[in-house]
């Protein structure tokens, strides 16, 4: 299982996206096409996302934008392809953001290529301990009030211990963890909803352990923020499930 599908799935999105989303606070540039399994959606009405997706992105109008590195520029090695069907959560909760993911069905398939590729997806056992070092990536802000970047931007955050929800996980930049030091900071804030958390699997495989959802704190500067995801080994069966029912329809 992938978080993108060979066939005519995009999945995991964060149902969130559509709103300001969020920011890449201080971290780097990523290697151009480091990311393959990343992508942008356009949305007719709203704000871009990304594309490992959370439920909050309603668009009655979404392209995705596979092989990206630059947000504004046209690459050859670029895949633009309609989405035909959106799949949210059906007990995803606004208030709460609880089954914050959604399914995104292509139009028809991608082509696999050096830029364009799968990541996978964690099998329902497995599990990533506080403590643990993942990335994530996006076209957000990467400045407080700033604009959204035009390239694909990175940052290190670090599993925390508190959440909500057996069906969420927390993390923050690992330039913040338990102290403050200097004003130091590197997180995630606004236009990066929907992306993945990706962390070393079995077998030390990038995985999608996680879909950023949301953040605890509306402060960029609250270096005691965590950023909320959907943990993804939860919602395992129902993403079998929908694409089950999707493709037979």
């Amino acid at each position: 299982w992938r978080a993108l599908f060979l066939y005519t799935f995009i999945c995991l999105l964060s149902l969130l996206s559509g709103v300001s989303g969020d920011k890449i606070i201080d971290g780097k540039e990523a290697s151009p096409h480091s990311r393959p399994y990343m992508a942008i959606l356009k949305i007719k009405v709203g704000y871009p996302c990304t594309a490992v997706e959370a439920a909050h992105c309603k668009g009655k109008n979404i392209t995705v934008i596979l092989g990206a590195h630059y947000r504004l520029k046209k690459e050859k090695s670029q895949q633009t392809i309609p989405v035909q069907e959106m799949i949210p959560h059906e007990n995803y909760d606004e208030e709460t953001i609880e089954n914050d993911i959604m399914l995104l069905k292509l139009k028809y398939g991608a082509n696999i290529t050096d830029e364009v590729k799968t990541i996978h997806l964690p099998s329902t056992d497995e599990h990533f301990e506080p403590g643990t070092i993942c990335s994530v990536a996006g076209w957000g802000h990467n400045v407080t009030h700033g604009k959204l970047s035009n390239v694909l931007r990175e940052v290190d955050v670090k599993i925390q211990k508190r959440c909500d929800s057996a069906s969420q996980i927390c993390a923050r930049g690992i330039l913040l963890l338990d102290i403050i030091k200097n004003h130091a900071r590197s997180y995630l804030f606004q236009g990066d909803s929907g992306g993945p958390l990706v962390c070393q699997g079995r077998n030390n495989i990038p995985t999608a352990a996680g879909i950023m959802s949301y953040s605890n704190s509306y402060n960029c500067e609250d270096a005691y923020r965590s950023d909320v995801y959907v943990k993804v080994s939860a919602y395992l069966k129902w993403i079998k499930t929908k694409i089950k029912v999707s493709s037979s329809a």
